[in-house]
């Protein structure tokens, strides 16, 4: 019986160690296994949505860019036309006296003269003379055999009739095509010059401008772009031809069929156009072939119809790309769970060495000791030495880190994850230190280690649990964002903190990408209002450019007659000075607006409005908007040409807005006042207000009504986010009925607040 006795002493302790710590490994392996699948579904959702995200933005970067490409051209080509026009203009002006010819060989020698001087280009040029009402130069013969009398423009208004309005561009019908040209009439005679071209011709230019501009762009192989010209959205044969192929640039200029025998090209031929057809952009998932490898592979691509040219833009991404990802994610977490499963191994056979040790040593006492209360004590101790190494080895094996941390501010003991998350070797290079001894000087936000750590004992001591954030400093160098929570707790009759650390660089890593979104949002909306300030500055600046010309020609004909006196000399060289200084204050201000430097200042928010307004002045003008400004000096510590965006943006909004109405009186009021110590900045106009199915969206990214404008849909988005990053700052647009000078309008207004403090 007492042989029996000790048998289960031994082997009971023994077995049940083991089956305890196969029920503990199982149950631990199962967990694992289940936040395995969670971790690798999310993984895998986010890198998902990461892709989409790419593809979507890429496309749209690059529609923006054909967008911006085409406003370029198509002014460089009205620019080319006018200044052909008025080359012709001055040559004419110099080679013959119009009002004194009289017979027709003085008519053949303008006529070669013309040719033999001017011509030399690849513009349709067309002579007129209005007095006569006859035809006196057609370069490339294009009014062979029409009625002069009843040419007309697309409006309906004859070529030669004597009250239309000139210097400007035309458009007419010839011979089943559509021309543009600029017409201008000279000043000292009656000739009408027309400089232009087939709008075929400048818009095939154009599409060969912007496709020679897109292959400077560096080809990704993962994320290759490729255009199609779409010919026909319900598919046959030739619905399209391939512009642009980063990736296979043979395919270019091929034409396109859903006529094939190849069942899985055609499906997914059909399956794009489809998209296109009912929506205009979308995502479809196909099987396709991988240029690299030639075999094929599932794939998700993202496809936009650009509508000025009807250009399919399409890229996408490849599936086994994810699974690869995938598969070295879930390699990661197996790795793991064998180092867990290992480790319980380990410290199960520890534990059968050490009981059965301790089991020999108390079985040998035992048989010298009988005393029942020597035998109890024994068992109640080697009772407590178990619990204390099951906690030391939660404690230890934990896969969260560990901090126990004391009243005077060290740090007395961690775990195995926090050593390992460190990277130090051992728990020696972390005991009794501070946190700010295994941490940068500075935390995220810009609190020093020292200050955070004073501010951590302080509300730790005094609250049961607490949450923060830390950033440590691993041993090679690397920065760690980490959560902690903490929970105060007593252990020998002193304080202590208990904290758990848990690693989420990965998430702030997210937060990082998606601030780098929002600065590529804020670059794009700048290059779209330096585009539109780039035709502003060459618009103000024709008309003293123009006038300075005409200066130097009055000089040059003057001069040889010998009657110029000082005085006139004197005139003319002020009149020029004072042209030239109008040029160089419009760069100044232009330099300004552009300047990359964002750092804060103290500016005068009248000065930002007039410096703003005076570089959009000749728009305003042109269109017969009047504006009027009304401001305090208010001086608000922020990034002046930042603001002086915000304040272009909604200027520009305005005045298309503006030209588009019908209203005969074109107003815009800009006022800006101090109230309870805050700016009070409104903008309103006369334009008829904002469509209230809208209004609401207008401040969202890549949002616009300017189809036709050509809006790219971020400039009010980049306005609220400049706005909100002053103190309370705020933007909000609404609709308002108003009077003004006994008379009833209705208009958008936009209303910015933020605190002066």
């Amino acid at each position: 019986m007492k042989k029996n006795f000790y048998l289960y002493i031994i082997f009971v302790p023994i077995l049940s160690v083991l089956i305890s710590i196969t029920l503990i490994t199982l149950h631990n392996i199962n967990e694992l296994n289940t936040s395995a699948d969670e971790e690798i579904k999310a993984f895998t959702k986010n890198y998902l949505i990461e892709q989409k995200t790419k593809i979507y933005n890429r496309v749209h970067f690059f529609s923006n860019i054909i967008k911006v490409k085409t406003n370029e051209f198509k002014s460089e080509q009205k620019i080319l036309l006018k200044d052909n026009t008025e080359k012709i203009e001055y040559f004419s002006k110099h080679l013959f006296n119009y009002h004194n010819y009289k017979n027709n060989d003085i008519k053949n020698k303008i006529k070669s003269e013309m040719i033999n001087h001017l011509f030399k280009n690849n513009h349709l040029n067309i002579i007129f003379d209005l007095k006569n009402k006859e035809l006196l130069f057609d370069g490339s013969n294009l009014l062979k055999d029409v009625n002069l009398k009843s040419l007309s423009d697309t409006t309906g208004v004859t070529i030669l009739n004597k009250f239309r309005i000139f210097d400007r561009f035309v458009e007419f019908y010839l011979k089943g095509k559509r021309y543009i040209f600029y017409a201008k009439k000279t000043n000292d005679s009656q000739l009408l010059i027309l400089s232009g071209d087939s709008i075929d011709v400048m818009n095939e230019e154009i599409k060969n401008r912007i496709l020679s501009s897109l292959l400077s762009f560096d080809v990704d192989d993962s994320y290759y772009l490729f255009i199609v010209d779409l010919l026909n959205k319900n598919g046959g044969e030739n619905y399209g031809k391939v512009l642009l192929h980063q990736s296979i640039p043979t395919l270019q200029g091929q034409f396109l069929s859903t006529n094939i025998k190849d069942k899985r090209l055609k499906k997914y031929r059909l399956k794009y156009l489809d998209v296109i057809k009912n929506y205009g952009e979308g995502f479809i998932t196909y099987d396709y072939t991988k240029p690299e490898s030639k075999e094929v592979f599932k794939k998700l691509s993202f496809f936009y119809l650009q509508k000025d040219w009807n250009w399919i833009i399409g890229t996408g991404f490849y599936f086994d790309d994810l699974e690869f990802k995938t598969e070295e994610f879930r390699s990661s977490i197996e790795k793991k769970i064998k180092r867990s499963v290992n480790t319980a191994i380990i410290v199960g056979i520890l534990l059968i060495i050490f009981i059965s040790i301790a089991i020999y040593f108390i079985t040998s006492k035992l048989n010298k000791i009988i005393n029942d209360y020597s035998s109890n004590l024994n068992k109640s101790n080697e009772s407590l030495r178990k619990q204390k190494d099951v906690f030391k080895t939660l404690f230890d094996k934990s896969t969260d880190g560990i901090i126990i941390y004391s009243e005077d501010g060290y740090i007395i003991n961690c775990n195995d994850s926090v050593v390992r998350m460190l990277e130090y070797e051992d728990k020696s290079f972390i005991a009794n230190k501070r946190l700010q001894d295994i941490s940068p000087k500075k935390q995220n936000e810009n609190d020093t280690s020292v200050l955070k750590e004073k501010l951590f004992q302080i509300v730790s001591f005094n609250n049961q649990t607490y949450n923060f954030e830390w950033v440590f400093l691993s041993k090679n160098g690397r920065k760690l964002f980490c959560e902690i929570r903490t929970t105060r707790l007593i252990l020998d009759d002193n304080n202590i903190i208990h904290a758990i650390i848990r690693d989420i660089t990965y998430k702030k890593e997210l937060e990082e990408k998606n601030k780098r979104q929002q600065v590529m949002l804020a670059e794009e909306s700048k290059k779209s209002a330096l585009g539109e300030m780039l035709t502003m500055i060459a618009h103000q600046w024709r008309q003293p450019l123009n006038n300075i010309n005409l200066l130097i020609h009055f000089v040059r004909d003057t001069f040889d007659t010998g009657k110029f006196s000082k005085e006139e000399i004197k005139g003319i060289t002020l009149d020029m000075k004072r042209q030239i200084d109008y040029l160089s204050n419009t760069i100044n201000d232009f330099t300004n607006f552009t300047n990359p430097k964002k750092e804060t200042t103290l500016f005068c928010i009248k000065d930002a409005i007039e410096k703003t307004y005076n570089l959009a002045i000749a728009q305003f003008e042109k269109n017969n908007i009047k504006v009027f400004i009304e401001s305090e000096e208010i001086e608000v510590y922020g990034i002046e040409n930042e603001f002086m965006q915000v304040i272009l943006n909604i200027l520009n909004n305005s005045k298309d807005a503006l030209i588009e109405s019908n209203n005969k009186e074109k107003l815009l009021f800009i006022n800006a006042k101090k109230i309870d110590n805050k700016l009070l900045l409104t903008i309103k106009d006369t334009a008829g207000g904002i469509s209230n199915k809208v209004i609401s969206r207008i401040f969202d990214p890549y949002f616009t009504t300017k189809h036709k404008n050509n809006g790219t849909g971020i400039g009010l988005y980049m306005c609220n986010q400049i706005i909100k990053q002053y103190k309370n700052g705020t933007i909000k647009a609404r609709n308002e009925s108003f009077n003004y000078k006994n008379n009833f309008y209705e208009g958008a207004v936009f209303t910015i607040t933020l605190d002066l403090d």
